[in-house]
C-alpha cells in the first residue's frame, strides 16, 4: 500500500530524512559485513604467517641440528670475511674464538703456511685438513668446509709402509736363496777345518769361532725365508712331545755350558698335532733360543706341554731379568728385538707360524720375573678350517 506522501516542504525534508536514514543503515551493515569478512581474512593470514614461521623455525632448527652433527668443520663467511656462524666440529678442530675472526687472520694462525703433498693444508696442531668453498648464493659471503684427512693419510702412508716392507722382504728372500749356496760350501770347508785343528789350540779357537758365526747367519737365512716364503701347506700329524724333544735336542750344548737347570712339565697321553714339522721345530727354537739369551749366567728354564680340549699348549719360561711393558706390546713386529745385536726376526716368526698353523703365540712377563712364551696350536682334527695363508703377520 502507498504510503501518502507528505505535503509540503517539511514533508519532503522528513521523506529525504527517513531515506538517508535508511541508506545509512544499509551502508552501516555493509561496512559491518565488510569488516567482519576483512577480520576473519586477516586473522587467517595471521594463522597462516604463525604457521609458516613455526615452519621456517622447525627446518631452522633441523638445518641447525644437521650442522652441529656433521663430521666435517662448518664455517659461514660474511662478505668482509668474517666468521659469522660454525658448527661444534669446528671449534673442536680449529679450537679458539672463531666468532666474528677474520678469516685471513684465522689462516695465519692456524696453518701452516704450504700445500703438503695431494693439496691438504696442514694445521699447527699436526692435522692434515682438505678445504672445500661454496657461494651463499644472492647473499655475500662463502661457506667452507674442512674435512679432517689426518687418519686418511696416515692409513696411506702405513700402506705406502706396508709396499716398501713388502719389496723388502722379497728382495731379501731373493738374496737369502743366492747367498744359501756359498754359506753351505763355507760352512762345510770351516767345519772339516775345525776338525783339522784339534792340536792347536788357536787355530781351534777361531776355526770354532768362524763356523758358530756361520751357523748363526745360517739360521738368521733359513728365519728370513721362513717369514717371508711361508710353506704352512705342508703338514703331518706329529706328537707334540716330539716335537718339544726334537727342538731341545740342538740346544742341549749351551744348556750345559751355561749351566741352565732345566724343568720339563709335559702331561701324559697323546698329544697330536697335524701341523709342518720344520715350522713349529723352527718357532720352538727361536723360543728356547731367546729364554737361553735371557739368562746369560745361568739360571732356570721351565719346558710345559698340555693340552685342552682344542689346543695343545707349549710354554717355555725363564727366569731371567724380564721385558718391559713398552717392549711387550711390539714385541713381535719384525726388526724389534729388546737387544742391541738381536735381529728382531725370532719372535716375528714364531708369530707367522703359530698364524699359519691356525694358532697363537702369547708372552706375559714382569719386569725382574722372568717371561713366559706360550706357543697355541690347535689340536689334530679340532679345526674345521686351518689357515694356509703364506706367512705375512
Amino acid at each position: 500500500m502507498q504510503q501518502p506522501q507528505p505535503s509540503g516542504s517539511l514533508g519532503e525534508a522528513s521523506f529525504s530524512l527517513s531515506m538517508l536514514r535508511e541508506q545509512l543503515a544499509d551502508t552501516y551493515q555493509s561496512i559491518e559485513q565488510r569488516i567482519e569478512r576483512l577480520t576473519g581474512e586477516l586473522q587467517e593470514a595471521r594463522s597462516e604467517r604463525r604457521n609458516e614461521l613455526a615452519e621456517k623455525e622447525r627446518l631452522a632448527d633441523r638445518l641447525q641440528s644437521l650442522l652441529n652433527a656433521l663430521p666435517a668443520a662448518v664455517l659461514v663467511l660474511d662478505g668482509q670475511g668474517r666468521v659469522q656462524e660454525l658448527n661444534p666440529a669446528a671449534e673442536r678442530l680449529l679450537g679458539g674464538p672463531l666468532q666474528g675472526a677474520s678469516w685471513r687472520r684465522l689462516i695465519d694462525q692456524l696453518f701452516i703456511p704450504q700445500t703438503t703433498t695431494g693439496g691438504d693444508l696442514l694445521l699447527r696442531n699436526g692435522r692434515y685438513v682438505a678445504l672445500s668453498t661454496c657461494p651463499l648464493g644472492h647473499e655475500p659471503g662463502q661457506i667452507l668446509m674442512l674435512h679432517d684427512v689426518t687418519e686418511k693419510r696416515q692409513l696411506q702412508q702405513h700402506l705406502e709402509h706396508s709396499r716398501r716392507l713388502a719389496d723388502m722382504g722379497r728382495m731379501a728372500a731373493t738374496l737369502a736363496h743366492q747367498i744359501r749356496t756359498p754359506l753351505a760350501s763355507a760352512l762345510l770347508y770351516v767345519s772339516q777345518l775345525h776338525g783339522m785343528t784339534v792340536g792347536n789350540a788357536l787355530q781351534q779357537r777361531f776355526s770354532g769361532r768362524a763356523l758358530q758365526s756361520l751357523k748363526g747367519l745360517e739360521k738368521l737365512i733359513a728365519d728370513m725365508l721362513l717369514f717371508a716364503n711361508g710353506g704352512g701347506n705342508v703338514r703331518e700329524r706329529l706328537d707334540g712331545a716330539e716335537l718339544l724333544a726334537q727342538a731341545l735336542e740342538s740346544l742341549q750344548p749351551k744348556l750345559a755350558a751355561q749351566g741352565i737347570e732345566l724343568v720339563r712339565h709335559v702331561e701324559a697321553g697323546e698329544l697330536p698335532v697335524e701341523v709342518n714339522p720344520t715350522m713349529v721345530i723352527s718357532a720352538l727354537q727361536n723360543l728356547l733360543s731367546n729364554a737361553l739369551q735371557a739368562m746369560p749366567e745361568g739360571g732356570r728354564l721351565t719346558l710345559s706341554l698340555q693340552r685342552d680340549a682344542t689346543q695343545l699348549c707349549f710354554g717355555v719360561a725363564d727366569n731371567g731379568p724380564g721385558i718391559e711393558p713398552a717392549l711387550q706390546a711390539r714385541l713381535f713386529e719384525p726388526f724389534v728385538s729388546g737387544r742391541a745385536a738381536g735381529t728382531g726376526l725370532g719372535l716375528a716368526v714364531v708369530r707367522a707360524v703359530a698364524h699359519a698353523m691356525g694358532g697363537v703365540v702369547e708372552c706375559e712377563s714382569k719386569p725382574g720375573e722372568g717371561a713366559t712364551f706360550t706357543l697355541r696350536l690347535p689340536l689334530a682334527g679340532s679345526v674345521p678350517a686351518r689357515n694356509e695363508a703364506a706367512l705375512s703377520a
